[in-house]
């Protein structure tokens, strides 16, 4: 052992200076070369490793986020595996022939597992090789089955979903064929247990679609009348059960009517017209009492007003009776002469009758025709 540390201590003293040179040199290729053997990984990413002396791209691995250490002579790749969107817009044919201007909205994402095939066959650029011009190809052979029409309102969400589902159809691998490297793209229908997919499609949504001037307008107008005549259905339809109610309830008065018609008397009416009066006199707003006409008359126009007839002859001259307690009749349906001014006929002298006495009188009707349960007296 003191042989050995001796040994070690005379080729240290005889390489102090060339060791103290290789270690400078290591140290200073590490720091300057220090980028492309620490590689920091970012969230939401993943890498994808070429190795120069071991065939490659290695579709094997994929490294996770987070501080990753390679030789300085490979390479890693990073892919953001974020969801992200993209647009493009294409012009398509219409069932009809009609040239329509669309613009698409594809959200995606790559799937993890598949880095390292995407990278070495299609590399970072793969939105713009592989999923737009699947994009655009499914887009005008689906659309071209429907007609402007539908396209604009009634099919959209299915065109979209039809899209979306072919688009994810060819978007898929043959792992057989990969690892025989003969080429990674399969025509597949569907997803087999050889087959993995390269880039997942979250939906691929219409964004705008631009039709010409004249056809859009004619759509409108079409939509909307179809709409009216729905409208006027359900008016149609409340218009017959709004006729139903009124015959149910005209059935309803007329059967009130021959209940009540025979319990009607005018002495029951006359006592109701008191009833009202003195709840108009008592109120505290202003009032005017009319009394009524004739010798039955109260003090509301609820009277027998059939003598009104008499009070103004065929000349249309206004005459006052002063016998009775009638207004003055006033006969519109004759005009007078232009050359003669109506006459006035001079009253008689009338006899006063007082307000209070006037309305004793009614109450002693009153009080004589109703019983002692407030009914009215046949």
């Amino acid at each position: 052992m003191k042989i050995l540390n001796n040994f070690v201590g005379r080729f240290l003293q005889r390489h102090v200076v060339s060791l103290s040179v290789t270690l400078l040199l290591s140290l200073f290729l590490v720091v300057s070369l220090a980028d492309k053997i620490f590689i920091n990984i970012p969230a939401g990413h993943a890498g994808v490793l070429w190795e120069r002396f071991r065939g490659g791209t290695n579709v094997e691995k994929v490294y996770a986020e987070g501080l990753r250490v390679i030789s300085p002579w490979n390479r890693m790749s990073i892919y953001n595996t974020r969801l992200r969107e993209a647009t493009n817009s294409i012009s398509v044919l219409a069932k009809d022939g009609l040239e329509l201007h669309v613009e698409f909205l594809v959200r995606y994402r790559p799937v993890f597992e598949s880095l390292g095939i995407l990278h070495k066959y299609m590399g970072e650029n793969y939105l713009k090789v592989l999923i737009m011009p699947e994009v655009n190809s499914r887009g005008r052979a689906i659309m071209s089955k429907y007609s402007p029409e539908e396209i604009y309102s009634s099919k959209r969400q299915i065109i979209q979903e039809q899209i979306q589902l072919e688009v994810s159809e060819e978007l898929m691998v043959d792992l057989v064929r990969v690892k025989e490297d003969k080429g990674p793209i399969m025509k597949n229908k569907s997803l087999g247990k050889q087959d993995k997919r390269l880039v997942f499609i979250e939906d691929i949504l219409l964004k705008t679609i631009t039709l010409p001037a004249t056809v859009k307008a004619a759509i409108e107008a079409k939509v909307e009348h179809r709409h009216r005549m729905l409208q006027y259905e359900y008016i149609l339809a409340r218009e017959g059960k709004e006729s139903q109610r009124k015959v149910i309830e005209a059935l309803g008065i007329s059967e009130f009517q021959k209940i009540v018609k025979n319990g009607i008397s005018d002495r029951y009416l006359r006592w109701k017209g008191i009833d009202a009066t003195l709840a108009l006199a008592k109120s505290n707003n202003a009032k005017v009492v009319i009394i009524g006409a004739g010798k039955e008359g109260m003090p509301l126009i609820l009277g027998n007003m059939g003598a009104q007839s008499n009070s103004s002859d065929a000349s249309g001259d206004v005459k006052i009776d002063a016998t009775t307690d009638k207004a003055p009749a006033i006969d519109l349906t004759s005009e007078p002469s232009k050359s003669e001014e109506p006459t006035m006929v001079k009253p008689e002298p009338r006899k006063k009758i007082s307000f209070k006495d006037k309305a004793l009188e009614l109450l002693s009707f009153g009080k004589e025709d109703v019983g002692q349960n407030g009914n009215v007296k046949p």
